[in-house]
């Protein structure tokens, strides 16, 4: 007769005795069959997909989607941008993985911790231009998640080296690939370059983008102009 699966062991709400069962930690073999995500500001992790019969799917303690990251092997995860976050997954992978995690949403992570939440809802983009042997900046500022080369242009910044005008730029259609801007400070406010943006910069510096392809939740500061070995035609 087969037996029946052991049942897991759920995670208690705040009890008496003051301990907050709401945090649980679980160790779990690689490859966990976690996937994360995080919120709009690239920040405070959570489990997005538990995949079907995986270490975390079989584990018995109860792992659910929507639980808060909150340490991996005992450094801190809590509004750690998801860039580190990946950088701890991908330490010694020869080691299990051990989380410490929250039941519950990101606001009553915050409240547990005693930490005040703050996710931008506005972002500058400071914009060094050339000029003479020195940058000038141009300072704006936007709703969080703007699109970077809206952002530029609106805020009278030139991001294209050829003439504007309907033969020389897609006016960010993402068709020209004329728009290249260096991102110098917070890359990590950005969305990820897609398939198409990283094959078409890929002999180019990492921090070049394509700002019709860039979507902004945080201070970036960038050059516009940067040198690309292309051949555009350019403005006196």
């Amino acid at each position: 007769q087969a037996k029946a699966p052991a049942a897991k062991a759920a995670v208690a709400p705040t009890p008496d005795d003051g301990v907050d069962r709401r945090f649980y930690e679980v160790t779990l073999d690689r490859p966990t069959g976690i996937e994360f995500a995080s919120d709009l500001s690239l920040k405070y992790v959570y489990i997005m997909e538990i995949k079907e019969n995986s270490a975390a799917d079989l584990s018995p303690v109860e792992i659910l989607v929507g639980d808060q990251l909150c340490a991996i092997n005992g450094d801190e995860c809590i509004g750690e941008p998801f860039a580190k976050v990946a950088e701890l997954l991908g330490k010694d992978p020869s080691k299990n993985l051990r989380f410490r995690l929250f039941r519950g949403s990101k606001q009553e992570l915050l409240t547990a911790v005693g930490r005040e939440d703050y996710v931008a809802t506005t972002a500058r983009v400071t914009a060094m231009i050339k000029k003479g042997d020195g940058f000038e900046e141009e300072t704006l500022e936007v709703p969080a998640g703007y699109n970077m080369r809206d952002a530029l242009v609106e805020g009278g910044v030139q991001v294209y080296r050829v003439q504007s005008g309907r033969f020389t730029n897609c006016n960010g259609k993402q068709l020209c690939g004329t728009c290249i801007v260096d991102v110098v400070e917070g890359a990590e406010y950005t969305n990820s370059k897609s398939i198409d943006e990283a094959g078409f910069l890929r002999k180019m510096p990492d921090r070049y983008r394509l700002s019709c392809c860039a979507a902004v939740y945080g201070d970036v500061k960038l050059k516009t102009l940067p040198d690309t070995g292309k051949k555009f035609i350019e403005f006196s």
